[in-house]
């Protein structure tokens, strides 16, 4: 059977921008006198804003409340775009999701990115009208790897948190889709080496895929039994 609902994160599973997002921190509280270390750089790929927050003492180090270092992380993102560095479309995104549009599947974002960072890159993802909703940091309570924000995401499309599938890329959020007794595709395409800062433990997905390529329905078939 087809999954009765389809949840995508949305850095490193449908845009690479993880690396942008982590750089655009570092710049930030670099410009504020602290340096990050590579601990605490690692973290950042697959939390929510405010877990980073909480994660790398912002309020204790800099002062700065939760919208204060978003607008922080936000002028660093834009001075990286003017310098033409910029988030990038990875290669099966938009198929995957006309896909599911084919297939009468309700498809959402569930990203622990702000719901602004979202609708930035909803215009380089170009099918934001197809999605039935996004959710971001601020829509729910607690972060991955808590299931808060999949259940959410469930509970507002009416269906089974059993016969939905989760397309993740980090270890935090394959926990949540799991917690949340969802089936879980991982996808590796931005994924590093093992052993170096940042690699994402993806062992416990019930699928592991090496990019978004080449999906079709008798796949989410076969992951939705089993």
């Amino acid at each position: 059977m087809l999954p009765q609902a389809v949840l995508l994160d949305l850095d490193g599973t449908l845009v690479d921008s993880e690396s942008f997002h982590t750089e655009a921190i570092t710049r930030y509280m670099a410009s504020r006198g602290v340096a990050l270390e590579d601990r605490e750089r690692a973290f950042v790929i697959g939390h929510a804003w405010q877990e980073i927050h909480a994660e790398l003492k912002v309020q204790e180090r800099l002062g700065d409340d939760l919208p204060a270092f978003l607008a922080g992380a936000h002028e660093a993102k834009a001075s990286l775009r003017a310098e033409g560095i910029d988030i990038q479309v990875l290669p099966g995104a938009r198929e995957l999701v006309a896909l599911l549009v084919e297939l009468n599947v309700p498809v959402s974002i569930v990203s622990g990115s702000s719901r602004a960072e979202i609708e930035e890159a909803l215009v380089s993802l170009g099918f934001g009208e197809q999605l039935r909703f996004w959710l971001g940091a601020e829509d729910y309570p607690n972060g991955k790897p808590a299931p808060d924000c999949f259940l959410k995401a469930a509970g507002m499309l009416e269906v089974d948190p059993a016969g939905c599938l989760v397309f993740e890329d980090s270890h935090a959020g394959i926990g949540a889709g799991l917690a949340a007794g969802m089936r879980v595709v991982a996808t590796s395409a931005t994924i590093l080496p093992a052993g170096t800062p940042g690699h994402q433990d993806q062992s416990r997905a019930h699928r592991i895929v090496p990019g978004l390529e080449g999906i079709d329905a008798d796949f989410l078939r076969a992951v939705m039994q089993g």
